[in-house]
């Protein structure tokens, strides 16, 4: 037969406050890749062409594109991406900048002092489909 363990026993019984112990560091590729799922999730929202000199050329990637500068807690995020047409640009984006937000706060436990959704394209299913000989 077995007693308790004394109070004093316990794991992590004798650990000092979290906040003495250290600090928790998000690199900002980390926040990149959490930021360019959540975008990819919101409907309408793709990945932009690459461009040469201001023309599309090749196909997007299926996410879009981001940057993003953490200075814990806060964060500071750019995507690049397209927009299925027809859909409204203006609710697309906000729809991402708001998933971003969330995600991050949920996943990373970061803020962003700012989502700045760029849009340089307008994708059809045309678009997507259309192949060079």
């Amino acid at each position: 037969m077995s007693a308790p363990a004394p109070p004093g026993d316990l794991p992590g019984a004798a650990l000092p406050d979290p906040a003495a112990r250290g600090r928790l560091t998000v690199a900002d590729r980390a926040v990149e890749r959490i930021a360019a799922q959540a975008a990819a999730e919101v409907d309408r929202a793709t990945g932009a062409p690459r461009r040469v000199l201001g023309i599309a050329v090749g196909g997007a990637d299926d996410r879009p594109q981001v940057s993003a500068r953490v200075d814990w807690p806060v964060a500071t995020v750019a995507v690049t991406m397209s927009v299925s047409w027809p859909a409204p640009v203006l609710q697309v984006t906000e729809q991402v900048r708001r998933h971003v937000e969330e995600r991050l706060a949920t996943l990373a436990g970061v803020r962003t002092a700012g989502v700045d959704v760029r849009v340089t394209a307008l994708t059809g299913a045309a678009d997507r489909d259309r192949r060079v000989s």
